[in-house]
């Protein structure tokens, strides 16, 4: 029995001995490996490694990661890294030289990248090799069960300046099931079977005057949601415009919550595509600011039509609802007076076939919109359009009710040098066109209703000139047997504006057309 024990005793210290020997030779191999045998462009410090072997579990503790663009320029560095590996099979490592781990864990303070300065005429090849991890570029396959990265905040340096560009807090990345990747790009540079992706306080520069905030983002792979979004100019109107040299919107638009449902994305014969049947924005609300004092952008304003069938990737999202958005516009267009303003609230749309995937004539997009307008006009909008038609054609229907017009004051006064007075019953109008001409027709039932023309400052009402304005126009539609007054017009697009001037030119044609007296 002694003798038993005594061979024991030895036995087991001498695989402690040999287990203390790997250890040191692993370690020793791996920091040889960290100093000597990775590319020129990564440098790893660190303050510690431990080798557990028989576990197969390493550690790595207060480590940085730098990768270099070149000898003077950082490219990305992960700062104050503890990086666990645990479970790697050995039996498949020493069999088939395959990397197997349970799980790799990298907790940081930070993780920077700083973009570079994009290369001229960049071919597809280029693109290919910035996949390192590449099945075919790859000695032996990887495989990780769990991985985890999390960081307190990620940030992306602009190149050159390195300004800021975009930023998060309790950022948290966990995949299963890793594996190397066929993929020719790095959209996707490894596959997986699980995602969940969480952070806080998201940060994104979109230009030199626009900034886009996110309080929270959360994605599982399949439903992706956006808590508190805004688009913001991040300086006042006025700064806005002493800055510029032609009209620019001051934007403001906040959303309670983006919610996108299985949502997929990836790179399909060299193309980005994203898909997704359902998309829903909970309580936008959209501040949009023009001077109008400025001059104008005279570049080509593109229909959305045309907008959607030129994107440089292919998208499809099948269903977008809106629920209980609001819109306020305003203009400034005199120096003597208020900005105008129009105003929608409780906005609630439903949006089909967003996107530029089907063929002509297989589907077309379908905008169905319901609002009140000026704070107590119930109004209606239906709008379609096939994104693959050349010539942008368009249909559209609506419908205002209840409209006492002197709540367009606050727009026409300002913005028009007119004023008006009486009551719209009910108007319906039909709009098809497309990116050229136009026509509209409009029925309009209303009462008392007159126009005063106002003198530049606004300030005095034009009698002669509203005195004649009155006689040209038909007071009221009851003279009308079916008590509808009927109108329409044509317009000519002007290319330079966007669709919503388009929109408005039409209205103005069509009202002008129906409460006139003249034929």
């Amino acid at each position: 029995m002694k003798k038993l024990l005594l061979t024991l005793f030895a036995l087991f210290t001498i695989l402690g001995v040999a287990a203390i020997l790997l250890n040191t030779y692993l370690k020793n191999q791996l920091q040889e490996i960290i100093k000597n045998d990775l590319p020129a462009s990564i440098i790893i410090e660190y303050e510690d490694i431990d080798i557990d072997s028989w576990g197969g579990n390493a550690s790595m503790t207060n480590a940085t990661v730098r990768i270099k663009a070149n000898d003077s320029m950082p490219r990305s560095e992960v700062s104050n890294a503890s990086v666990s590996l645990r479970g790697l099979d050995h039996w498949d490592y020493f069999k088939n030289k395959n990397i197997h781990f349970k799980k790799i864990t990298i907790h940081a303070d930070s993780l920077s990248h700083y973009q570079q300065a994009k290369k001229k005429n960049k071919t597809k090849q280029d693109s290919s090799v910035t996949n390192p991890i590449k099945s075919e570029n790859l000695n032996s396959t990887f495989q990780i069960d769990e991985f985890e990265l999390v960081t307190n905040y990620i940030q992306i340096f602009k190149p050159k300046t390195e300004e800021l560009l975009l930023k998060t807090a309790h950022f948290n990345l966990k995949l299963e099931h890793i594996s190397p990747t066929i993929t020719e790009t790095i959209t996707r540079p490894f596959n997986y079977k699980q995602i969940d992706i969480s952070y806080e306080s998201l940060f994104y520069q979109m230009n030199e005057f626009d900034n886009l905030t996110v309080d929270h983002v959360h994605w599982d792979g399949s439903s992706l949601q956006l808590t508190n979004t805004q688009l913001k100019t991040s300086i006042s109107r006025k700064q806005l415009s002493n800055r510029i040299d032609k009209e620019r919107d001051h934007v403001d638009l906040k959303i309670k919550k983006i919610i996108i449902d299985s949502l997929k994305y990836g790179d399909r014969s060299g193309r980005f595509y994203m898909n997704a049947p359902s998309m829903i924005l909970v309580e936008p609300a959209l501040d949009i600011y023009r001077d109008k004092l400025l001059p104008d952008d005279l570049t080509t304003k593109p229909l959305y039509s045309q907008m959607l069938r030129e994107l440089n990737f292919d998208l499809m999202i099948d269903s977008l609802k809106i629920k209980n958005g609001s819109i306020i516009y305003t203009e400034k267009v005199n120096t003597q007076s208020k900005p105008g303003s129009i105003n929608f609230k409780n906005l609630n749309a439903n949006l089909t076939n967003i996107g530029n995937t089907y063929s002509q004539q297989e589907k077309k997009t379908k905008i169905d919109i319901k609002a009140i307008f000026m704070k107590q006009s119930p109004m209606s909008l239906k709008w379609e359009f096939d994104v693959q038609n050349p010539q942008d054609k368009f249909y559209l229907v609506g419908s205002v009710s209840k409209l006492p017009v002197t709540n367009l004051d606050t727009f026409t006064s300002p913005n028009l040098g007119v004023e008006l007075q009486g009551n719209l019953e009910h108007t319906y109008f039909t709009i098809y066109g497309d990116n050229y001409n136009s026509h509209i027709d409009m029925q309009m039932t209303y009462d008392d209703f007159k126009v005063s023309i106002l003198n530049k400052e606004k300030q005095k009402k034009k009698w002669f000139a509203s005195t004649v304005a009155n006689i040209f126009i038909a007071k009221t539609s009851k003279n009308e047997d079916s008590g509808f007054k009927e109108g329409s017009g044509e317009v000519t697009r002007n290319q330079t504006k966007s669709f919503f001037n388009y929109l408005w030119i039409n209205l103005k044609e069509g009202m002008l057309k129906t409460v006139t007296a003249l034929d």
